[in-house]
């Protein structure tokens, strides 16, 4: 979905998007993603279209520890400036401050929706996803699912050639 700079009123436009998440460049980030719930209000700025809004979606992932499938919430909220390109960039090098930190370059005067909102998605995806705090997660040895049962594999504590140091810790 594409916004215009012109069709954006002078006191804004408020939107509810409902994306289906089918992006390129995303496969195997998730099993599966419901369809992306999102409210955004747009303003015309005078470098811009100032875009803040809330999403929520959920995500289907694979646990982290025993490759479980667990659904997990990723919902957040944004505020982004769109500036036209010559704006965004200058020659010279610059400190940004906090507040240039949410600056994004639109093509054009429009304003790409589904870009914003699988960018969002993506930065909002747990690094680690558990189907529950205390997963135990799959065995080293055998590959057995220790939250469902337990295995013979024999454990050795460690290098034996290390064992006259273990005083030290």
């Amino acid at each position: 979905m594409v916004v215009e700079r012109a069709q954006i009123p002078p006191e804004g436009l408020d939107l509810e998007v409902r994306e289906e998440p089918c992006w390129d460049g995303v496969k195997g980030l998730w099993l599966s993603l419901a369809p992306v719930q999102a409210s955004l209000h747009l303003e015309r700025e005078v470098n811009g279209i100032l875009a803040s809004g809330t999403f929520s979606t959920t995500a289907v992932v694979p646990c982290s520890r025993c490759s479980e499938s667990v659904a997990v919430p990723v919902s957040d909220s944004f505020t982004i400036l769109y500036t036209e390109a010559r704006e965004a960039f200058r020659d010279e090098e610059v400190e940004l401050s906090a507040a240039e930190m949410d600056v994004d370059t639109m093509q054009d005067d429009r304003l790409d929706v589904t870009r914003l909102l699988r960018e969002n998605v993506l930065l909002n995806l747990p690094l680690q996803p558990l189907c529950r705090v205390d997963c135990r997660g799959l065995c080293p040895h055998c590959g057995v699912n220790l939250n469902e049962s337990s295995c013979g594999c024999q454990v050795q504590e460690g290098d034996p050639r290390l064992a006259p140091l273990q005083h030290l810790l």
